[in-house]
């Protein structure tokens, strides 16, 4: 069985076999990411929604880059949770948990190309 939360299907499209550009790409989005979670936890525990949703917009930007569909629906669920005023307790419990996954997404994507730094 498969648990990865990635497909990199269409970066190896666009890389046409170059897999420095896909390493190069997945390093960015690594160190992209890490800092937009730790943005979006800081901003939560503000409650700052209207920033969530603004951060919440970059990553599943960056999740669809990366093939990791569950995690770009759950970010653009918690952008259109808060620009609609929806439950905000709700929008927190989503925000973890999309937090939490991310991680664990870093972590697949730092062992399988041998990323150290971040």
């Amino acid at each position: 069985m498969d648990d990865r939360l990635y497909n990199l299907k269409k970066l190896e499209e666009i890389a046409q076999g170059d897999t420095g550009f896909i390493k190069e790409m997945v390093v960015t989005f690594v160190e992209n990411v890490t800092t937009e979670i730790d943005s979006i936890q800081l901003l939560k525990s503000q409650e700052k929604w209207t920033d969530i949703a603004e951060t919440a917009h970059k990553l599943a930007s960056n999740f669809a880059y990366l093939g990791a569909d569950r995690l770009q629906a759950l970010a653009a669920d918690i952008e259109k949770s808060v620009l609609n005023d929806n439950n905000l307790t709700n929008v927190a419990d989503k925000t973890e948990k999309m937090c939490d996954d991310g991680i664990l997404l870093i972590g697949q994507l730092k062992e399988m190309f041998d990323i150290v730094a971040s």
